[in-house]
C-alpha cells in the first residue's frame, strides 16, 4: 500500500505492507483523510516522531473482532489509551502516560491506504454524512473539548484568537451553540466560510473587553495578546501547538488571576453527532483535494499563504 512518510527530516512516498491488526484492533481502509498543522509541525520536528503522518480521516472497516462493525465508515479517537494505568482507570484516557496517538505518537497514521486503531476508538459515521464533513470529526471534537473543559455562560463575551482552520471550527462550534464569539485575525474573508454560522470579526483585538480568550493561533504572539485583552478573573484557552518554546512574562496572569487551561483532543462521538446534524458544516474550508499518490504536494500546498484546508484522496 501507499503511505506518505516523515522519515530524516523529510516526506517522501513509500510502499508499505497492509498493517495487521492486533485483537484489540480494527483494519480500516482509508478513504479521505485531512492535513492538520500538528502535521505540518512534525515536519519541522514536533514530537519527533517518524513514519506515516494523518490523524484526521475517515474510512470504511475491513477487519474487526466485532464483526457488526464490518463495512461501516467510521472514525477514530486518535488516542491509543493502555486502560490499565492509573490514569485510564481514573477516566482520562488522553492522559495515559503509555498511549500512542495515530499520526503523532509511536503509531503509524492516516496518509495511508489503510490504517489501523482500537476498535474502542472508532464511531460509526451515519450515511447522511458524507465523507468530506466527516473527515473533520477530529479538529471538531478538538474544538467541543472546550465546552467539556471550561463552564462558559451564554451571556459572556469569548474570544477566539486566529481565523485558521482550528480557529474557524471552534468559532463555529460556539456559535452554533448559542455563544457569543468574536473572531480575530489577518483574513476577513474567510468570514465568508463560516456559513450560516453568525460571528463578530475583528482585524485587531481590543484592551481588556473578554470574559474567555481561546488561543488558536499557532504563534506564541496568541498568548501575549490573550493576556492582555482578557478580563481580570478570566479564562485563557490554548489551542495551539506550538514547535519551539518561547519567552514570556507571567505578571499578568498573577496580577489579574488568569485561570490558563489548556485543551486539546476532544469527544470524537459528539463531533460525529453535531456534523452529522448539519449544524455545522467545515466542509466550506476545504481548498484543494489531492490523491495520495501526491501527498508531498499536498503538505506544500498546506503551507501555502492563504490556504485552508487540505484533503487527501488515499483511494488514489
Amino acid at each position: 500500500m501507499k503511505a506518505l512518510c516523515h522519515k530524516n527530516k523529510k516526506i517522501c512516498i513509500e510502499e508499505k505492507p497492509v498493517p495487521a491488526p492486533k485483537e484489540t484492533e480494527s483494519l480500516i481502509k482509508v478513504t479521505l483523510a485531512g492535513v492538520c498543522n500538528t502535521d505540518i509541525e512534525i515536519v519541522k520536528g514536533y514530537m519527533g516522531f517518524e513514519g506515516t503522518l494523518g490523524h484526521e480521516f475517515v474510512g470504511v472497516v475491513e477487519k474487526s473482532s466485532d464483526t457488526s462493525l464490518i463495512g461501516k465508515r467510521v472514525v477514530s479517537d486518535i488516542n491509543c489509551a493502555c486502560g490499565e494505568c492509573e490514569t485510564c482507570r481514573r477516566g482520562h484516557p488522553h492522559h495515559c502516560p503509555h498511549r500512542e496517538v495515530i499520526g503523532i505518537v509511536k503509531k503509524d497514521g492516516a496518509f495511508a491506504t489503510y490504517i489501523t486503531a482500537p476498535t474502542k476508538n472508532l464511531v460509526v459515521v451515519p450515511d447522511t454524512c458524507p465523507d468530506q464533513i466527516a473527515v473533520f470529526a477530529e479538529p471538531v471534537a478538538a474544538a467541543l473539548e472546550i465546552q467539556e473543559q471550561v463552564k462558559l455562560k451564554q451571556d459572556e463575551a469569548i474570544c477566539v484568537l486566529g481565523d485558521g482552520k482550528l480557529g474557524l471550527i471552534i468559532a463555529m462550534t460556539l456559535a452554533n451553540a448559542g455563544f457569543d464569539v468574536t473572531l480575530v485575525g489577518h483574513h476577513p474573508e474567510r468570514l465568508s466560510r463560516l456559513g450560516q454560522n453568525m460571528v463578530n470579526y475583528a482585524t485587531q483585538a481590543l484592551d481588556q473587553i473578554f470574559t474567555t480568550v481561546i488561543e488558536a493561533t499557532g504563534n506564541p504572539q496568541g498568548l501575549i495578546t490573550a493576556q492582555k485583552i482578557v478580563l481580570p478573573k478570566g479564562k485563557i484557552i490554548l489551542n495551539s501547538t506550538y514547535h519551539e518554546g518561547f519567552n514570556f512574562n507571567p505578571a499578568l496572569i498573577v496580577i489579574n488571576e488568569i485561570e490558563i487551561t489548556g485543551s486539546r483532543c476532544g469527544p470524537i462521538d459528539k463531533a460525529v453527532a453535531l456534523l452529522s446534524s448539519g449544524e455545522v458544516d467545515p466542509s466550506t474550508l476545504i481548498d484543494k483535494t489531492y490523491p495520495l499518490s501526491e501527498g508531498v504536494q499536498a503538505i506544500a500546498k498546506a503551507t501555502e499563504k492563504g490556504v485552508l484546508k487540505v484533503l487527501l484522496d488515499t483511494t488514489q
